[in-house]
């Protein structure tokens, strides 16, 4: 808590999703951050979802299952961390909003149903062409200029700062996956639309109160993050700590050895992927987490040399005293029990 100070918006990264101890660490801090006058959270999923997730906070029918398997892109609200978290934040008074575009990255629907506008129901059928589960699914081929019109014009049409937000959150995605087509084509992109909205969702979130952020170390970065060697585009972070200077912290989660999760594309499943176990190599040399060495520890960066920090089983190249002002680092990681009993192996 020293650490961050008189911080007002506190991001909370993890390395990778579902990992047991990042949950406990995350919503552990969250509790202790609450009792410092912190009253909003953000996270890492569906801004449109969301909203289902801030109704039951508020107490709305259904059970935390549910909401974590409704209110949550990606797969990050279902295993039994954040249940227990969700659990602790119906008893309190925390405002919850999700930060990211609709549909795990692959459909504006969630986003498009939740305004009320005949343009919407035109964007809807206009986007249903490359609508997938996730981006992984998309059939980029289906992507149009026609697509972008109509949520350019459904957006423009708008005056409620709420149903305003769905709108771009749906066009982010649009251009994100445009994106993510001229990147598979080897063609360097200009920009990063969904960290942009995920940046842009804190904003809108912000009503001058102090909001914990939690989303992948990758994202809440300061500086840009590299997608492949030699290009890096901006991270939400990048954008967040422009607008917030010193009053934002950004905190990475990390460790040294252990299990991680991995991807793989699966059609017949809800969200078309599978997660399943893999181990952790050691840490390679120049990374925080060399750095660090075997142990559990919580480090301010200022000083840190280091020139890598992990991303799921891979390295993400990056100045780690720019990129992050402290960090979390455990000797040991494991999986959530939910992928290893549910989604065991490839």
């Amino acid at each position: 808590m020293d650490l961050i100070g008189d911080a007002r918006i506190v991001a909370i990264g993890e390395n990778n999703h579902h990992i047991h101890e990042f949950g406990v660490i995350r919503d552990r801090l969250l509790r202790r951050l609450k009792a410092k006058g912190f009253s909003a959270l953000g996270f890492e999923s569906g801004f449109a979802e969301g909203e289902k997730v801030d109704a039951w906070l508020r107490g709305g029918a259904g059970d935390v299952a549910e909401v974590g398997r409704d209110g949550f892109t990606f797969g990050l609200g279902d295993s039994p961390e954040m249940h227990e978290m969700l659990e602790w934040l119906r008893t309190q008074d925390i405002r919850y909003s999700g930060l990211d575009v609709p549909g795990s990255g692959g459909s504006p629907l969630n986003a498009l149903a939740a305004i009320d506008s005949p343009l919407a129901e035109q964007a809807i059928e206009a986007t249903a062409p490359y609508s997938a589960p996730n981006s992984a699914l998309v059939p980029y081929d289906k992507l149009s200029e026609a697509a972008t019109a109509a949520l350019t014009k459904l957006r423009d049409s708008l005056d409620d700062p709420r149903e305003i937000h769905l709108a771009t959150g749906a066009l982010r995605l649009d251009t994100y996956l445009k994106e993510i087509a001229a990147m598979m084509a080897g063609k360097p992109i200009a920009g990063a639309s969904r960290d942009e909205y995920m940046a842009e969702s804190v904003r809108y979130l912000d009503r001058g109160q102090k909001i914990v952020v939690m989303i992948h170390n990758g994202h809440l970065q300061r500086v840009p993050f590299q997608i492949m060697p030699g290009h890096r585009v901006p991270s939400a972070g990048t954008f967040l700590a422009d607008w917030y200077g010193d009053d934002y912290f950004a905190l990475a989660l990390t460790g040294a050895s252990g299990t991680t999760t991995g991807l793989a594309n699966d059609e017949s499943a809800r969200l078309g992927f599978r997660m399943y176990e893999q181990e952790l190599g050691e840490p390679v040399e120049g990374s925080l987490e060399a750095e660090l060495g075997a142990v559990d520890t919580v480090t301010d960066l200022k000083t840190s040399t280091a020139t890598k920090i992990r991303h799921a089983h891979l390295w993400s190249e990056v100045e780690v005293s720019r990129a992050f002002d402290a960090a979390i680092h455990l000797e040991k990681l494991r999986v959530s029990t939910l992928v290893t009993e549910v989604n065991r192996s490839v």
